[in-house]
């Protein structure tokens, strides 16, 4: 793919469309002119009224024009938010509708276009016949700012040693190490430009084409190693994607139909990322090569229709064929001098899937209260690639024995029924069962029979108090064969998506209206799963959900919500300190809490126009026990808490102008023995970036003018 863009593919691709819609508008007309002799005159509407029809022309919408002020630097704060720096950040967004009484229209949104998560669309057509679209958006991505590196390079594609840097065979022997640390960031950022045009003919007829660009740069934490000696690198990100979707459909009374054509292409201008070994290099190890993301393209073709012609049936399907390419050229197996570079047998991957997918939904009423659907679905995974004999190199360190590339493939058929039933006027119940069969090649499964059982009810125990209770039960037997696990697999290892397993779960759920203006809804939810075969890896896990909701409204102005809810994870792994090693049992706990409450006024007496406040706090903890021979010390306990409180008010200063105020302050807290206290030269064999964890709150307070057009 020497030419990423394809810009050929996509002309191509936008070309179809085009001669389709001609081709589509003429066989529309024809068809509407032998349509219609059959239909019935249009109903005369001269004379009928709309009292419930408040549409304004003209310009609405409003205008913000403002200023933040950030109280300190805080990078996780930034994450998405664009707001990681402290200083004074414009505030600018907008929602404006133009609307004339021929239904033209234009409409215009932006958000935050002062800081880096801004947004903007522009959109604008006649309603009901076409519409067109631009959208732009930015969306930051922070990871950490308190990352050191010793590479000169660090977050580029080639990373060189300092020129005075001597190599040792452990960390705390690098006597260069203090003096040549240097800070990098750590953060990405993601651009989206986005075009469209959407067409509804009046004879049935409506076509649709988008087109999406998107481009992400930055860097990423990157680990590379020679052999037990490890480095934490700051890897170049620099991605861009196209995405072209087609789409044309005809409709009639009872039935629709649409083809549509996707293509997305991405390319990744980093081929490899090269780095210099600070370590002692063993059998001459002194450079080495990670391949990055390849160059790739999809493209996929789609059916979808459905018919309804009564209650009795309603059918809808849909297929779909795709092609996936990668051709990238392989990278030499080493770059150490002293080895036998072996030779590759093959310049490329010459890579090739092809995927299918199938599906059919049947829903029927053939009585009153009762509702009865069926669906298949088939999804094939065809992998084409060419199979070659690879001469390992082990981290640029020695040559090992030779292994066979293994293009996975699959075939997956499911059916799944359902029936609902209104037995009395307070009383619904439901039941469903699923059969999913899957069929691979180059596993250690080649089958694997899922069966799902489910039933329910809802019933109205009295008339403000609803109880909705779902059961199932999902059993999975597989083919298992531990003799395709390879050589350096545990025969007893069982993974978990391949595992025969048992899981059983239930939720309850009550909903009461309280008052007329008051509503509150109590759920829990357990689950239970069993890994039936397993000796090595998940056996057994358990999750827990409970939660609290209440809502309510305050004349037709206020309204206000809060939330409890608590999710506990809880699971069992089993393992070998290597194949004929001694065993181990470890258990994991982790627990999640979040609060939250709000309120917001609609309109407040006297000048005071609107206001809100919200809050939400969110903690986490994680337990981590190992049992095993010999005195193992435990692990510390994972923490995580993050709260926010925002607060806005609005003061009408003149007729469409007012007075905006708001207030959010944040705070984040993290515990992870992970990262804390893990310095570049902390651990003997890891070359670290010292990455922390956050502990820090941000204040940020903003004002602004908002114009409104009425």
């Amino acid at each position: 793919m020497n030419n990423p863009l394809q810009p050929e593919r996509i002309s191509l691709s936008l070309g179809v469309v085009f001669v389709l819609a001609l081709i589509g508008g003429r066989a529309a007309g024809q068809d509407s002119a032998a349509g219609d002799e059959a239909l019935p005159p249009p109903p005369e509407t001269s004379g009928w009224q709309c009292s419930d029809c408040p549409f304004t022309y003209g310009l609405i919408g409003d205008i913000l024009i403002g200023a933040q002020v950030v109280s300190d630097d805080f990078f996780e704060f930034g994450n998405f938010r664009g707001l990681e720096e402290d200083g004074v950040f414009g505030d600018f967004s907008a929602d404006l509708l133009y609307r004339n009484e021929n239904a033209d229209f234009i409409e215009f949104q932006a958000r935050d276009l002062g800081i880096d998560s801004r947004e903007l669309s522009v959109a604008g057509g006649r309603q009901g016949v076409y519409k067109a679209w631009l959208t732009y958006d930015e969306i930051p991505y922070f990871r950490a700012d308190d990352t050191r590196t010793i590479f000169l390079g660090a977050g580029t594609a080639n990373q060189m040693l300092p020129p005075d840097w001597l190599r040792a065979d452990t960390t705390d022997q690098f006597s260069a190490l203090p003096a040549s640390l240097r800070p990098i960031d750590i953060k990405q950022e993601r651009e989206t430009l986005g075009l469209g045009f959407a067409y509804q003919l009046p004879e049935h007829w409506h076509y649709r084409v988008d087109y999406r660009r998107t481009v992400k740069e930055g860097n990423r934490i990157q680990g590379g190693a020679f052999i037990f000696r490890a480095i934490e690198l700051a890897s170049p990100v620099d991605y861009e994607s196209h995405r072209v979707d087609l789409g044309i459909g005809y409709r009639r009374d009872f039935w629709e139909i649409e083809t549509a054509y996707h293509l997305s292409i991405f390319d990744n201008d980093n081929d490899a990322l090269r780095f210099e070994n600070p370590f002692t290099g063993i059998n001459g190890a002194l450079l080495g090569e990670l391949a990055q993301e390849p160059d790739n393209e999809f493209q996929q073709i789609t059916l979808s229709g459905s018919w309804r012609r009564s209650r009795w049936l309603t059918v809808a399907g849909q297929l779909a064929l795709g092609f996936n390419n990668q051709d990238q050229a392989f990278l030499a197996p080493t770059l150490n001098p002293n080895l036998l570079s072996p030779v590759l047998p093959a310049a490329d991957l010459d890579g090739e899937v092809k995927t299918r997918a199938a599906r059919l939904r049947l829903t029927s009423s053939p009585l009153a209260g009762l509702t009865a659907r069926a669906q298949f679905a088939y999804d094939e995974r065809d992998n084409d690639s060419p199979q070659h004999d690879f001469l390992q190199v082990v981290t640029d360190t020695f040559v090992t024995e030779e292994r066979r590339n293994e293009p996975f493939s699959y075939e997956r058929f499911s059916i799944d029924t359902s029936l609902d039933y209104r037995l009395f006027s307070f009383l619904k119940l439901n039941a469903g069962f699923k059969h999913q069969e899957t069929d691979r090649n180059f596993q250690e499964v080649d089958n694997t029979d899922t069966q799902t059982y489910k039933a329910g009810l809802s019933a109205t125990l009295f008339s403000r108090l609803t109880l909705n209770v779902d059961l199932k039960r999902e059993n999975r037997d597989n083919d298992l064969d531990p003799a395709l696990l390879g050589p350096q697999e545990n025969p007893s290892l069982r993974r978990f998506h391949f595992a025969e397993q048992e899981r059983d779960s239930l939720r309850a759920s009550l909903d009461y209206a309280i008052l007329d203006n008051l509503f509150a809804d109590l759920y829990a939810e357990i689950a239970d799963e069993d890994f039936t075969d397993t000796a090595i890896g998940v056996s057994e896990a358990r999750d827990e959900n409970y939660g609290f909701d209440l809502s309510a409204t305050f004349g037709r102005n206020i309204t206000a919500h809060a939330f409890v809810a608590k999710e506990s994870l809880k699971s069992v792994i089993r393992g070998a300190d290597n194949i004929t090693g001694f065993p181990w049992v470890a258990t994991t706990d982790d627990n999640f809490h979040t609060v939250g409450f709000g309120v917001n006024f609609a309109d407040l007496p006297g000048k005071w126009v609107r206001a809100a406040i919200d809050f939400s706090y969110a903690g986490a903890d994680g337990e981590v026990r190992l049992d095993k021979t010999g005195n193992a010390p435990p692990f510390p306990e994972l923490e995580t808490n993050r709260f926010t409180l925002e607060a806005s008010v609005e003061r009408q200063l003149r007729k469409n102008i007012n007075l905006y105020f708001a207030y959010l302050v944040g705070r984040l807290t993290e515990d992870d023995f992970f990262r804390d206290g893990v310095d570049p030269a902390t651990a003997p064999t890891l070359l670290s970036l010292g990455e922390g964890t956050p502990d820090k709150t941000i204040h940020v307070v903003s004002a602004g003018l908002r114009y409104t057009f009425e």
